[in-house]
């Protein structure tokens, strides 16, 4: 039987990651994953792992150790957001995600490719929110990224 092909291979994989890092109980559901294929497999290492899943060898090994030393898998649930909380909701972060992909002229805004700048002044314009400029150059690289 011929492989399936998954067409638009990154924007689902970037759709799935997005996912994950929003919704802690999806992260609860993937660690538990990674340690149940550790568990049922001996040939499987924290690196083979994380090649496949996506995840660093150091997190799985922190998650391993975490179940060990508790003995409870409740443990691999996430702790709260460290930091101060974003001012700008998932959806924002999403609309900026399309934005960006367009000139900033097309938003009214100058220059020919986005920086943290004319990022800031569309933030504070659009949705009343003061961002710096070294956030909002941030926001760029973690908005534009394509894994």
């Amino acid at each position: 039987m011929k492989r399936l092909v998954l067409e638009n291979k990154n924007s689902i994989v970037n759709q799935i990651q997005r996912y994950l890092e929003r919704n802690s109980e999806a992260k609860f559901i993937h660690r538990l994953q990674v340690i149940q294929m550790f568990a049922d497999s001996e040939d499987k290492s924290c690196e083979s792992l994380g090649a496949l899943f996506g995840n660093s060898p150091r997190s799985i090994s922190n998650w391993i150790k975490k179940v060990n030393q508790t003995g409870n898998i409740e443990s691999l649930r996430g702790n709260s957001q460290l930091g101060r909380p974003s001012r700008l909701t998932a959806s924002q972060k999403d609309e900026l995600r399309v934005v960006l992909q367009s000139p900033p002229e097309k938003y009214g805004t100058k220059g020919k490719k986005w920086s943290g700048i004319n990022l800031s002044t569309y933030i504070s314009t659009k949705y009343g929110v003061k961002a710096n400029i070294r956030s909002c150059q941030r926001l760029i690289q973690v908005l534009t990224a394509t894994n």
